[in-house]
């Protein structure tokens, strides 16, 4: 079963344990990756606009709740496929399970439930190259496609495509 430390970890490698407001990104305001506009009412920014630095923990704490429990992290075989799924998810929740739900094979309901986790962990089963290099490989493209639309319908986030291509092919690492 997966571990939320090492998936946590190369998250925090991803995004970087600092303070961002690049007016560009939709999520505005960022710390950690955690988007104020999108959780504005996250612990931390009291330590933030205190002009402080949130304690990790805080950061973990909100991680661990937020995405890794609602995507059954602890509950998939791969840690890689957990570590993709919970990166992708941090990045946009909603589009990190559909495109892994259409890569596994099931509704594309936007929930991980008992079913998702099952046929992540048995998609290896049904496909002919190693399990978990078949379903990264086929979760990075769908990333890839997503973040070429978002850039062709608004040319202002093409400045973004280098850092979310490299997101997208770290997770066949």
């Amino acid at each position: 079963m997966a571990n939320f430390e090492p998936a946590f970890a190369r998250l925090m490698a991803e995004e970087g344990v600092k303070l961002s407001n690049n007016p560009a990104d939709r999520g505005r305001q960022t710390y950690a990756g955690v988007s104020r506009k999108h959780h504005p009412d996250w612990i931390g920014w009291r330590f933030v606009d205190a002009g402080g630095v949130p304690p990790l923990d805080v950061v973990r704490d909100f991680y661990r709740e937020k995405y890794w429990t609602q995507i059954r992290g602890g509950q998939i075989n791969s840690q890689r496929v957990a570590e993709a799924l919970f990166s992708q998810c941090v990045n946009n929740e909603d589009a990190g399970i559909k495109l892994m739900q259409i890569v596994v094979g099931v509704i594309t309901d936007g929930k991980v439930g008992p079913k998702t986790v099952a046929a992540i962990n048995n998609a290896t089963e049904r496909l002919r190259i190693s399990p978990e290099d078949a379903v990264l490989m086929l979760y990075s493209a769908a990333h890839s496609k997503r973040y070429h639309a978002i850039g062709m319908k608004d040319k202002t986030q093409r400045t973004f495509w280098p850092g979310w291509w490299a997101r997208a092919m770290r997770i066949v690492k």
